[in-house]
């Protein structure tokens, strides 16, 4: 078998755009599909609107305002709508925004105040004045934020007590006469704007310097994702627009529906799904409202083997094809550096493709358990040529389209014709039919020659198949437990001899606790709490005699000694020696206590007790809370700040219940605030 055959791909956005597009469109992390049509209504009404403000803080608490009744309304985690409150005391409050210090910014757009807002300790810290600019939105920078003014339009930076300073100069874009700044957001590239006109439906979105990026008509607020996708919202009953980078260009997404919404703020929640303003609160975006075509096409741009005369091999195509969708390929060859007339290529019935039972066809290659493509396979059916075209037909319904990530073509194919008499190649057409004749079982036996060449593969415990990873396992002597993470799994076996090597110490057990567990827990010793060294002087009544050195009672009167603070007549040995104790920094599931018991069982010394402590989202202060033992210092597994007058600190009491009013430094433990 040959196996120095290589492949022409198209898997990169940048291969994907070269190609040309008829009907289809790229989805970036997805692939090519059917291209669509936005099936919501046009904007009914004028399309002037009331702009608000939304942002969520760490505990994804929703942060809503509402100008018209002066207040901004906090909406808990877990709940879409929240009643309507009553009316408050903030003049028009417009944009909110949350920094990475958890600090509420409310733009006060009638007083020209930013009001600054403590969401830890739950109090005001400072109203920031802006003499006669008047703050319209606010974007969260890094423990700050970026306030957008009017009357004149500007930008100012304030960060927790200080500021306010001037932002970045804030340049108006090309060709935007009768446009004005109205949302602003961070994004991957920097500070975002929106412009919008007033009394009509363009609205364009451009950076900081004045570079227009995107065009939305109808647009009313932005926000921006993760991963950099730039989410846009449209007047009221409208779908949410997304637009997603791909080096230079943006390519735009499937838009979101957006029941109720009122037209005035979205943001995205700390989960990642976004979320917008609705009458009663705010609401969560449902699926696609895309309508797909039903007939679409693509062509690939020119794959050069680099040898004339080349004979093509296998086509394998990454997709998803879902029941009612369809998909099929064409080629077309040539020694001809000039591209052919597309007519060419559809004038050949399209091929079918056969969906690959064994996956992948690089060998060991494995598939995600919720990875939705498979691999699908063809023969490239067209004479030899240096220059090959790929055409591929989608069919689907309104709401299923085929979806295509990646295609693979091999170069050369394969050479069984060479080793053939000559008198069965000599024709074109003979040479055609045997080369795809012996596709199948060529390819069967290129792949089992691949795998057996690289076979050393099965001996990675990072790259072996998952199915092996037992068999693998059994090299060491390990019995794999399936409740363990695959992740975690591969690990232990690559970690297996080291880690034997010194079974039954306290390094080997927190390592092995700590490859299941993804986090270090901590083993503490019961002789490492056995206290200072200390002497007990005088008898209890009924203790027996204290020791006489040389048979003579003691001068100064009977005493006896304890050693490690322990009382007279206790053992500390039987204590504290062969003992410890298994701080988890987190809680359990049932499935997880289990497996760490058994974990525990199975490789701690058979002479030892231990206990199975679980500290849940933090440390607990008592008696016994020593650092370094039984006491971290840092963030653990679940760590959560704690609120003053909302945590409880060693289960017993609250720490600080402040009274109103009381600020810091002037406040007494034995006056205003309560502890314990």
């Amino acid at each position: 078998m040959d196996g120095d055959r290589g492949y022409s791909q198209v898997v990169q956005p940048e291969q994907w755009l070269r190609c040309q597009f008829d009907h289809t469109v790229l989805v970036p992390n997805e692939g090519v599909t059917l291209q669509w049509t936005d099936d919501t209504p046009k904007p009914v009404g004028p399309r002037g609107y009331t702009p608000a403000g939304l942002a969520f803080d760490r505990w994804c608490r929703a942060y809503r305002s509402r100008p018209d009744q002066g207040l901004v309304q906090v909406i808990p985690s877990g709940y879409n709508t929240s009643p309507s409150p009553g009316p408050g005391v903030l003049r028009r409050p417009l944009g909110v925004a949350i920094d990475d210090a958890q600090r509420l910014y409310i733009a006060e757009s009638v007083a020209n105040t930013v009001h600054v807002v403590d969401l830890v300790a739950r109090r005001l810290l400072r109203k920031v004045p802006l003499q006669c600019q008047q703050p319209v939105d606010i974007a969260a920078k890094c423990c700050g934020v970026i306030v957008l003014l009017h009357n004149p339009i500007g930008l100012v930076v304030l960060e927790g007590r200080r500021g306010p300073k001037p932002g970045p100069e804030l340049v108006a874009p090309d060709c935007t006469k009768g446009l004005v700044p109205q949302r602003i957001a961070m994004s991957k590239q920097g500070l975002l704007v929106l412009w919008r006109h007033p009394w009509t439906s363009r609205a364009v979105v451009s950076t900081v310097e004045g570079k227009i990026l995107l065009e939305v008509p109808d647009a009313t607020d932005l926000d921006v994702t993760a991963d950099g996708t730039i989410v846009v919202a449209r007047q009221t009953g409208q779908s949410l627009r997304r637009f997603s980078p791909v080096g230079k260009d943006w390519l735009e997404l499937e838009p979101l529906g957006a029941p109720d919404y009122d037209g005035a703020a979205i943001a995205v929640a700390p989960t990642g799904r976004i979320a917008f303003t609705t009458p009663d609160g705010i609401g969560w975006t449902t699926g696609s409202t895309a309508v797909h075509d039903t007939d679409g096409a693509l062509i690939t741009y020119r794959l050069d083997s680099g040898v004339y005369r080349n004979r093509w091999g296998r086509l394998f195509l990454d997709g998803c094809i879902p029941t009612g969708a369809g998909l099929g390929v064409q080629f077309l060859t040539s020694d001809d550096d000039n591209a052919p007339d597309p007519e060419q290529l559809w004038s050949a019935q399209p091929m079918p493709l056969f969906r690959r039972p064994t996956g992948r066809e690089t060998p060991w290659a494995q598939i995600a358990a919720d990875d939705t493509f498979e691999t699908y396979e063809a023969p490239v059916s067209a004479p030899p040529g240096r220059y090959l075209w790929i055409g591929l037909t989608f069919s689907g319904t309104h709401r299923v389209s085929p979806t295509v990530r990646a295609m693979r073509v091999e170069r050369p194919g394969h050479q069984l014709l060479t080793q053939l008499p000559r008198i069965f190649s000599r024709d074109e057409g003979d040479a055609d039919f045997l080369q795809r004749f012996l596709d199948p079982a060529e390819g069967l036996l290129h792949e089992m020659d691949m795998r057996a060449a690289q076979r050393a593969i099965l001996l990675d415990p990072a790259a072996t198949p998952q199915e092996a990873l037992s068999w693998l396992a059994g090299f060491a002597g390990l019995v794999l437990d399936r409740r363990w993470p695959e992740t975690a799994r591969r690990q232990l076996i690559a970690e297996a001899y080291p880690l034997f090597s010194r079974r039954g110490t306290k390094a080997a057990l927190t390592r092995i606790l700590s490859i299941y567990l993804g986090y270090e827990p901590a083993i503490v010793e019961r002789w490492q709490l056995r206290g200072p060294g200390g002497a007990v002087l005088g008898d209890r009544p009924g203790s027996r005699p204290a020791p006489a050195v040389g048979g003579a009672p003691p001068a100064l009167g009977e005493f006896t000694l304890g050693v490690g603070g322990a009382e007279p007549t206790e053992d500390t040995f039987v204590q504290t020696a062969h003992q410890f104790t298994v701080l988890i920094p987190n809680t359990l599931t049932s499935e997880q206590l289990a497996v760490v018991k058994g974990i525990l069982d199975d490789h701690r010394p058979a002479h030892t007790r231990y206990e199975l402590c679980e500290l849940g989202n933090g440390m607990r202060i008592g008696r016994q809370a020593l650092v370094r033992l039984t006491a971290f210092v840092g963030p653990g597994a679940q760590f959560t700040p704690a609120v003053v007058g909302y945590t409880l600190v060693g289960g017993d009491g609250v720490v600080g219940v402040p009274a109103i009013g009381s600020t810091v430094g002037d406040t007494t433990v034995a006056g205003k605030v309560r502890v314990g």
